[in-house]
């Protein structure tokens, strides 16, 4: 009902043809093709859905990140058509943008050097959005969060405690296990003053938002929801968490981490701040109790390490 009351509003008097995309996992999608014309349409999900704090309204950065990134770099990225967040159509949110060409390369299979081709394509395009700056640090305001902050500490440790903050909810982590863990950042304050510039990061580069070809060709990276004006350095830990963090992604962005005592402190700080998001996911939003279980279990047991360091 909701996907026709959207498509009778942008397509009045035709018949597109609709077809659901399989790998959203967020939000739902679809390619819709109207003759020669093709989109992708994303709802996203309800208000109601338990979602973590970064993610309440997060499709409304999308229009202007999309609009930076097209006009800034030569990266693969959808213009973006039609959108919604009023609610006035639907009670979701929700846009339409350009279909690019190509699969998910989670829905592909290559491998060897025509995969390090695109690895190394990958990185140049990563590299490219990451020389976006910005005066701030901080999720974008349009996606509803207070204005970013001038220091990355600050705005890493406000990140840190939303997030934990989320996962209090769960009751996974005791109250003491909250305060511990921010006390935990708070003492590693020293090694966060490395004074990075805020880059423009996507913090979701995986296999299932990659776009590419047969040939290794990079066709798109998509879903730029979860962006953030950041440290790269948080980025390179998504992409490790991700398995992106390949040789040819190297040579094609330029320069490998410096292996610092600093930076592996961050980086596990890093790690920590994506996996400990499935506590959140893997019990509010999915019921599967026991696997949130094992990941908090997993992120203490990694902090307790983090401390010893």
């Amino acid at each position: 009902m909701e996907l026709s009351k959207i498509i009778n509003h942008i397509f009045p008097d035709k018949n597109p043809k609709i077809t659901k995309i399989p790998t959203g996992k967020f939000n739902e999608s679809y390619f819709v093709d109207d003759n020669d014309k093709k989109y992708v349409l994303r709802i996203a999900p309800l208000p109601q859905i338990p979602v973590l704090f970064y993610e309440k309204n997060m499709m409304k950065k999308e229009p202007a990140v999309h609009s930076i990134i097209l006009d800034k770099t030569n990266v693969p990225v959808a213009k973006i058509i039609r959108y919604d967040f009023s609610g006035s159509i639907i009670q979701n949110n929700w846009l339409l943008m350009e279909r690019l060409r190509g699969d998910a390369l989670s829905e592909i299979s290559i491998g060897g050097k025509i995969l390090d081709k695109l690895f190394f394509k990958l990185g140049r395009s990563i590299r490219e959005v990451h020389k976006i700056k910005n005066s701030w640090f901080g999720y974008p305001e349009k996606s509803g969060h207070d204005p970013g902050e001038k220091n990355w500490y600050n705005a890493f440790f406000k990140m840190w405690s939303g997030l934990l903050e989320n996962i209090r909810e769960t009751n996974l982590y005791s109250d003491n296990d909250v305060e511990w863990l921010k006390t935990l950042l708070a003492e590693k304050k020293i090694y966060f003053n490395h004074n990075p510039e805020p880059s423009l990061l996507h913090m979701d580069i995986w296999a299932q938002n990659i776009l590419t070809d047969q040939n290794g060709e990079l066709t798109g990276i998509v879903d730029w929801d979860r962006s953030l004006w950041g440290d790269p350095e948080i980025e390179f830990s998504v992409l490790e968490y991700c398995g992106i963090s390949k040789p040819s992604f190297w040579e094609g962005y330029g320069k490998t981490p410096e292996f610092t005592r600093g930076y592996e402190i961050r980086r596990l700080f890093y790690f920590l701040y994506e996996h400990q998001k499935y506590i959140y996911i893997r019990s509010m939003r999915n019921n599967s109790w026991e696997t949130a279980k094992k990941y908090a279990y997993d992120s203490l047991n990694i902090a307790r390490q983090l401390k010893k360091i």
